[in-house]
């Protein structure tokens, strides 16, 4: 028997082999060894240049400390700084012959900006070349001998010094003047500043790449002078890859900052050709897919149209089964077509139960005894006993009447403090009737907590409590304080008793919790458990109750509940 083929089996080679085959080994090849080439393309001329770089910094640096070397051992310049240390030096005439040498070697070689002589008893001698003057100058005179240690000592200086409109930047070349009579004499330490322009000709590179020196994570020379002074995180970009290598003759570090731009399109060119063959791929597929799957989409629209037909409560409709269609198609005709008979089935089964429910509800309803009526016939009994002169039994019943009232509409929901305290006053009248004995009450609240909200008969289980078991066998006058305060965004709620107290075991287990899984506990003390409860429901993490108590002298019950101003909240009294 031949073995039918579903809708999924006869879809998915046309798929892999329009789209996943060619596409996915194609595309990953080409773009692995696209990017091999165009890395290792890379790299190279990274490295190239980063060596030549260093070379040419090499041959500049050369060429200036040739310079400076001469200077430092000429026997004439020697001489004359040692007749200055040795204040020989009438009429400045040795000072002078040392400045006119100074301005020759400036004069004789461009991108020497200026020459400084400090002497070993601290005197400076100078030429700027910028100003052409060796007796006035606003950077020469200032400038410092670094520490060297051995040759040379080379010194980047990230803040311009002045020429006319523009700044000028400078790298420092130092070295002692040596007597090679006595090398241990100190005669003097000579400093050469070159224009920071020859660093960046020595450091050109080609124009996808620049390169950057680098000392002491400063930048000392760059191809645009206003990364001077930054730091080499300062100019990072993602668009750009860096890399480095130290010049051993200064110690400084020249950057590559290479940009990957070229190297970027060359992806997105590339992702764009097999993007374009991605298209034409799907374009196919689309086309093969159309009209293979158009018989089936025509079965699925018959199937759709019985299903808008069901949805208007026609429950006769029926979709046939056609046998050529694959399996999938024929399994979910016969299922829709028993679906919709099971449907109609519970639809029957659906309106007699409503109407079993609306019929029970009507009873219910007319059992109810009318609230109304309760309250106008507790309203007679008051004008009886008034007419009497029951006055007790009046005010009982008029407490009654108001505490139906006030639990009856709208349970559960909020009221304000002064409405929650009226009724708390006319709860405790009852309970006061009904112990035998007065109790006092006594309620401390502020004006501006009266009109909060709080969620009704919240209080009222603390109340119970205190009145049914802490004042039960109390002996003489009995008494129960309300205080609320506000801290912070809550009201800090305190019902004080001075009945018979708590035992401390009892009260440990109340402020842990523990007690309300002692179902003996629970039992009795139904209302704190509930309260707990209510508060978890009403405001969560934000509410909190714990107890306090001296056995045979009081018990304190501490709430607190967030703070609701008037005309905030939720469900209204």
């Amino acid at each position: 028997m031949k073995r039918e083929k579903t809708l999924r089996q006869k879809l998915t080679p046309f798929f892999f082999l329009a789209v996943a085959i060619p596409i996915i080994i194609f595309a990953c090849l080409s773009m692995y060894r696209l990017e091999r080439s165009i890395r290792a393309s890379l790299d190279r001329q990274i490295a190239g240049n980063l060596n030549k770089a260093d070379q040419c910094l090499d041959m500049v640096l050369d060429k200036y400390g040739t310079l400076l070397y001469d200077l430092c051992t000429d026997d004439e310049v020697i001489t004359l700084v040692e007749e200055i240390n040795r204040n020989q030096d009438g009429l400045e005439v040795n000072s002078n012959d040392l400045r006119r040498e100074l301005s020759h070697i400036c004069n004789r070689n461009s991108g020497i900006e200026g020459i400084t002589v400090i002497t070993a008893e601290g005197r400076t001698i100078y030429y700027d070349h910028l100003s052409a003057s060796s007796v006035s100058s606003t950077w020469a005179s200032e400038v410092t001998a670094p520490a060297i240690t051995k040759g040379a000592a080379y010194e980047g200086i990230t803040e311009p010094v002045s020429s006319g409109k523009e700044g000028v930047y400078m790298l420092r070349i130092a070295r002692r003047l040596v007597d090679y009579e006595d090398i241990h004499k100190e005669v003097g330490t000579v400093v050469m500043s070159i224009n920071e322009d020859l660093l960046t000709e020595a450091l050109d590179a080609w124009d996808i790449a620049e390169n950057y020196l680098v000392h002491e994570n400063l930048i000392i020379s760059a191809p645009d002078n206003k990364d001077i002074g930054k730091t080499v995180d300062e100019i990072r970009e993602d668009e750009y890859e860096y890399t480095s290598v130290v010049n051993e003759r200064t110690g400084f570090t020249i950057y590559n900052r290479q940009s990957l731009r070229a190297y970027h399109d060359t992806f997105y060119e590339q992702g764009i050709f097999w993007l374009l063959i991605t298209a034409a791929a799907v374009g196919v597929v689309f086309i093969l897919v159309y009209v293979l799957t158009r018989p089936y989409l025509k079965e699925i629209d018959t199937i759709a149209e019985a299903m808008n037909e069901v949805e208007q409560g026609n429950f006769r409709t029926e979709v046939a089964v056609n046998d050529k269609m694959p399996l999938e198609i024929r399994k979910i005709c016969n299922g829709f077509n028993e679906m919709v008979k099971h449907i109609e089935m519970l639809i029957e089964q659906v309106k007699a139960a409503i109407l079993e429910q609306k019929n029970a509800e009507l009873s219910a309803l007319e059992a109810q005894i009318d609230p109304h009526f309760l309250y106008n016939t507790l309203d007679t009994i008051n004008w009886k006993a008034i007419e009497r002169g029951e006055f007790e039994i009046s005010e009982m019943v008029g407490a009654l009447a108001d505490i139906l009232r006030y639990t009856v509409k709208n349970a559960g929901g909020e009221t304000s403090i002064e409405q929650e305290l009226y009724w708390l006053r006319q709860y405790i009248i009852l309970q006061s009737a009904k112990a035998g004995k007065e109790i006092l009450v006594q309620v401390d609240v502020a004006d501006s907590l009266r009109g909060c909200r709080i969620h009704k008969l919240l209080l009222q289980p603390f109340v119970e409590n205190a009145i049914k078991h802490g004042m039960k066998r109390k002996e003489g006058v009995c008494r129960i304080d309300i205080s609320m305060r506000s801290t912070e965004n809550q009201i800090h709620i305190i019902i004080t008793d001075n009945g018979t107290g708590i035992a401390a075991s009892t009260l440990a287990g109340l402020n842990s919790g523990e007690l309300e899984k002692d179902t003996e506990y629970a039992g009795n003390h139904l209302g704190i458990t509930n309260v707990r409860k209510r508060l978890r429901l009403y405001y969560g993490e934000q509410a909190d109750i714990y107890f306090e108590s001296r056995p045979g002298s009081y018990t304190k019950v501490h709430l607190f509940i967030p703070a609701v101003p008037a005309g905030e909240g939720g469900t209204r009294s």
